[in-house]
C-alpha cells in the first residue's frame, strides 16, 4: 500500500467514525464529589496532538457517485487537511500545548494546584482497547487524562458550511487507586449524536460558506480550534469545582 493511499484511507476512516459517532455511547461517570472535595493537586498528563486535523467535506458533491466519487473526495479532504496543518505549522501553533494551558488555567482557577506530566502516558490494557494507568506515577491527588482521536473542521451532510468539529475524552482517576473520579466525552462544533457525550457549542462566526471562505480565514479558523479547547476546559473545571455546572 503506498503512502497516498494510506493517508487516503486515513481520512476516510477518521470521516467514516465522525459520521458513525450517532451509533455509540460514550463512558460517562459524573464526579464523585466525595473525591473531588478532598483534591488539592491534579496531574494533567500532556495532552497528546490529535490523531487527525481534518479539513473534511462529507457532503461533496462527489460523494454522490460511489465510491470512485467518495474516494475523489477524500483525496480533495487529505489536500486541505494536509495544506491546514502546513499553516498551523508555519504558525508554530500547537493545539496540544494550547490545550494544556487551556486546562491547567482553568483548574487553577477552580483552586486546583496542577502540574503538567510530560513524560509518562498510559499504556495500552490487556484488552487492546482500554487504557492502563497502573504505571503512571504521579505526586498529586488525582491524574488527568485528555485525548482526542480527531479535532478540526468538517462540512457536515446537508451543509456546505466548514465548523469547528472535534470529540474529545476527559477522564479523572484516583492517583493511588486508578479508579475512575470523572470520565466525559466532549463534542463540540458540529453536533455529532453520541449518547451520554456533553455537547458545546461554538460560535458562528467560525462557520464558513466553503472552502474557499476557510482558507480565506484560516487565522480566525485556529482561533475556532482554541475557543472550542477553551469551552471544554471551562465545563470541565466547573464540573470538577465546588459549584455545579450551569
Amino acid at each position: 500500500m503506498n503512502s497516498s493511499f494510506r493517508a487516503r484511507s486515513v481520512v476516510i476512516s477518521v470521516v467514516s467514525g465522525l459520521l458513525l459517532g450517532g451509533c455509540v455511547s460514550a463512558p460517562s461517570v459524573d464526579a464523585d464529589r466525595n473525591a473531588t472535595g478532598r483534591m488539592k493537586r491534579i496531574a494533567l498528563l500532556s495532552i497528546p496532538e490529535p490523531s487527525e486535523v481534518p479539513v473534511a467535506n462529507i457532503g461533496g458533491g462527489a460523494g454522490a457517485f460511489g465510491l470512485v466519487g467518495g474516494l475523489i473526495q477524500a483525496d480533495v479532504n487529505l489536500g486541505q487537511a494536509e495544506q491546514f496543518a502546513q499553516y498551523l505549522k508555519s504558525k508554530k501553533l500547537d493545539v496540544a500545548r494550547h490545550f494544556d494551558e487551556e486546562v491547567t488555567r482553568s483548574l487553577r482557577e477552580a483552586g486546583y494546584d496542577v502540574i503538567l506530566v510530560t513524560d509518562q502516558r498510559p499504556k495500552v490494557a490487556a484488552d487492546g482497547k482500554s487504557d492502563d494507568y497502573s504505571e503512571v506515577h504521579v505526586d498529586a491527588d488525582a491524574i488527568l487524562s485528555i485525548w482526542s482521536k480527531s479535532f478540526g473542521y468538517i462540512s457536515p451532510p446537508n451543509s456546505t458550511h466548514y465548523q469547528p468539529s472535534g470529540v474529545v475524552a476527559v477522564r479523572l482517576l484516583d492517583a493511588r487507586t486508578k479508579a475512575d473520579i470523572y470520565f466525559k466525552t466532549y463534542v463540540v462544533g458540529w453536533k455529532l449524536h453520541i449518547k451520554e457525550s456533553i455537547y458545546l457549542e461554538t460560535d458562528e462566526k467560525y462557520r464558513y460558506r466553503s472552502i474557499d471562505k476557510f482558507k480565506e480565514s484560516e487565522d480566525e479558523a485556529i482561533e475556532g480550534l482554541f475557543e472550542a479547547e477553551h469551552l471544554i476546559s471551562q465545563h470541565v473545571a466547573q464540573d470538577l469545582g465546588s459549584t455545579p455546572t450551569p
